[in-house]
């Protein structure tokens, strides 16, 4: 993704018809200009939130990523204060890149807008000049609003332009919304407000509300009086008669927001598009509709009605209710993605533990956290596995695109009930968006990925009896709140301890999912781990936890060095290791030695962790290599039966390769070379034979393939530092 520079669209409820016009001259311009687009929005966007709901905001924590260059923020579009505030907050601390807002005006910004009141001058010059009235009214928004007022001026400016007075009794303050309309029409229906030659509205919602009330009670549209909308937000085909009104050039805008962050981000002048508006004409006045305008609306309409039904009719949702696993999910996803219209990609981004009971998966600011992409849909339908990243440099490594042109990328929320799991991304051709079809889509979707995750509960719950508060239900090992409680009371029984040793195991760290079929064996597994990590606190000063999914921490307090912490590591690396997954490229293990005056559990577990997770994400890069799969599999292979007579110059052939290809490629991939990674298999089974075998030393060596003694010797001091008797006892 990172060929073109990438621009940050906020918006919110991107389905909207004002946004969809803006995000298209957005999306077109950026495209003309080689650049990607990624539009991050809500999907409900109220004014007032619900806590459940609130959470789909955090779609905007992709605002901090690195991967953007530049930023426009449709201002207007947000109409919640709270979450205004935490845009501005976000944006605030992006000095890194140019920004333009657009919409509104924000001191201390680069702002840009239409003109309102040029556009109200035009309507209402249209009136006199075509249709020779005089006797005008002006409907706006809300008293005191700046949009509102500036549109009055505007329809002043045009009254004083032809001679007329402006009389303040004409214009009717409304609040935008088809109410106002129906308002105004029961004034002039009952008489209270004598009717006008014409009413010029300030937005189309409060047009369709003042032509239906006045039609139903029998006063005509335009025999009787004249009405002219603005915005041009469509719809017109659902009201009696098809409204006449002026289309604010929410393209043109978007199209200059572009170029103004293009010439910022490059120091260029490149002329600016215009943003003139221009007159829709409808049967709302006596210019009558043009038919070419008018069936291009319907063959929209159209389609969307088509998109509509067969979501209504198909089984999406009982379909997903069925699933039992993440690939399961990511399967019938790739079955229903045909109802979103003209999407060419959908990418599916989970945070790594989104299945967590415990919560939000990770904290609103982690754009560090591991997160896993799933393809559903590629333009080129390509099958692309689950790949790692994190949104602090990446937004969907799987995305990939088939044209010269930029990405148009959207970015929606999954969440459901306060849960933030990730966000869906959609790949579009073209200068083109979603509708507010695709809300049906989305709650589907997030419906099902809540119901999988709490089949993955139960499951677990009704394997486990013993239920605590400081201990995992499965695996009877201390949870976080158990170790940090035990780290305090082995601290306090030795007040001779200088440090703590840590040791952290992350286990199966590719793993696409569990099935609900699996969920006894993954109980059995995780149990089998807890089972080694019991097996190293005999003396009463170490204490070991589940403090994540997959993850295990072992915490010794006493007098420890590095050597004796590094071998403790590398013994429960080893027998983890052949008791879940012989293949070291599933396995992680971290170890470090922290003062007992600076203790403190939840800082040595997150860093930890978060050393984990950058070799999580180092190796994840490598598995992006298309070879990985093939080798990766050889190399589980060789580890899983380290005593096979296994040669390259016979393994490469399984590939297609060459020898020679083959032992560089292996070299590229794992860091090592092919024969390297043999002796290092079978020394890794020996150290499993020393810690779990009382057989002699010159036993386990011919166990492991060796036939000279001496030579298991050399090559176990060599890759260890020890001998295997140091080894057994340390």
């Amino acid at each position: 993704m990172k060929e073109r520079p990438t621009i940050g669209i906020i918006t919110a409820q991107a389905a909207d018809p004002e946004q969809h016009q803006l995000l298209s001259g957005i999306i077109g311009q950026a495209q003309q200009l080689g650049l990607d687009t990624a539009v991050f929005s809500n999907i409900y966007n109220s004014a007032e939130y619900f806590a459940d709901v609130q959470v789909e905001n955090r779609i905007y924590d992709l605002i901090l990523s690195k991967r953007l260059d530049g930023l426009i923020l449709s201002a207007e579009s947000f109409l919640n204060a709270d979450l205004q505030q935490e845009i501005y907050q976000r944006i605030m601390q992006r000095t890194d890149i140019p920004l333009i807002v657009t919409g509104a005006e924000i001191e201390g910004l680069d702002c840009i807008n239409t003109d309102v009141r040029a556009d109200a001058e035009a309507i209402t010059a249209h009136l006199i000049e075509v249709h020779g009235f005089t006797n005008i009214d002006y409907l706006t928004g809300q008293e005191g609003n700046e949009t509102s007022e500036e549109r009055i001026n505007g329809y002043r400016d045009a009254l004083s332009g032809h001679g007329l007075v402006f009389d303040p009794k004409n214009v009717i303050y409304g609040d935008f919304w088809y109410n106002s309309g129906h308002a105004l029409a029961d004034e002039y229906i009952k008489g209270t407000r004598r009717l006008p030659q014409a009413v010029a509205c300030a937005n189309d919602y409060m047009a369709y509300g003042l032509c239906d009330r006045l039609m139903e009670n029998g006063i005509k549209v335009p025999e009787d009086v004249s009405v002219i909308g603005y915005e041009y937000v469509g719809g017109r085909h659902l009201h009696t008669p098809i409204i006449t009104t002026y289309r604010r050039n929410r393209r043109g805008l978007g199209a200059r927001a572009v170029v103004m962050l293009y010439n910022k981000m490059n120091g260029t002048s490149k002329p600016l598009p215009s943003i003139s508006g221009e007159l829709i004409p409808g049967n709302s006045c006596s210019c009558g509709a043009d038919t070419k305008q008018l069936c291009s609306e319907l063959a929209v309409v159209r389609r969307e009605q088509q998109y509509s039904t067969l979501n209504l009719v198909g089984n999406f949702e009982q379909q997903l209710s069925t699933c039992r696993s993440v690939s399961g999910f990511v399967h019938v996803l790739q079955e229903f993605v045909y109802l979103v219209r003209d999407v060419r990609g959908v990418y599916m981004c989970l945070f790594d533990n989104w299945c967590s009971s415990s919560g939000n998966p990770a904290p609103s600011t982690d754009l560090d956290a591991p997160m896993l992409c799933y393809s559903v849909m590629t333009p080129t339908n390509s099958d692309i596995g689950p790949v790692i990243f994190r949104m602090a440099e990446e937004f969907a490594p799987s995305v990939t695109s088939i044209t010269d042109s930029g990405l148009a990328l959207y970015f929606c929320p999954i969440f459901f009930s306060g849960r933030y799991f990730g966000y869906f991304v959609l790949q579009y051709g073209n200068a083109d968006g979603y509708d507010m079809i695709l809300r049906d889509w989305l709650k589907i979707a997030s419906n099902g990925l809540e119901l999988l995750r709490m089949k993955n509960d139960i499951s677990t719950l009704l394997e486990c009896r013993d239920l605590s508060v400081l201990h995992d239900s499965a695996t009877g090992l201390y949870n976080n709140d158990g170790m940090s409680s035990e780290l305090r009371a082995l601290i306090k029984s030795d007040p001779d301890a200088r440090n703590i040793a840590a040791v952290l195991v992350r286990t199966d760290i590719f793993s696409e999912g569990v099935s609900i079929n699996d969920q006894g064996r993954v109980i059995a597994e995780d149990r089998a781990v807890a089972d080694i990590l019991r097996s190293f606190t005999g003396s009463g000063s170490e204490c070991c936890g589940k403090v994540a999914d997959r993850t295990y921490l072992m915490l010794c307090v006493g007098n420890s060095s590095e050597e004796s912490t590094a071998l403790l590591a590398d013994k429960v690396s080893t027998l983890v290791s052949h008791k879940r997954s012989c293949n070291p490229s599933e396995i992680v293990t971290e170890f470090a030695l922290y003062p007992v005056a600076d203790a403190d559990f939840e800082n040595i577990s997150a860093e930890l962790q978060t050393r984990a997770n950058d070799i999580v994400y180092k190796l994840s890069l490598l598995r992006r290599n298309a070879s990985f799969e093939g080798y990766d599999e050889i190399r589980a292979r060789i580890y899983s039966s380290p005593t096979e007579d296994l040669r390259a110059e016979k393994l490469c052939r399984t590939l297609g390769h060459s020898a020679g290809y083959f032992r560089a490629m292996y070299k590229e991939l794992f860091g090592l070379s092919f024969h390297q990674d043999l002796i290092r298999s079978r020394i890794s089974y020996a150290k499993l034979l020393i810690l779990t075998d009382n057989s002699s030393f010159a036993s386990i060596a011919s166990r492991c393939g060796y036939n000279d003694e001496k030579h298991f010797y050399h090559q176990f001091r060599q890759i260890t530092g020890l001998s295997p008797k140091q080894y057994r006892a340390g």
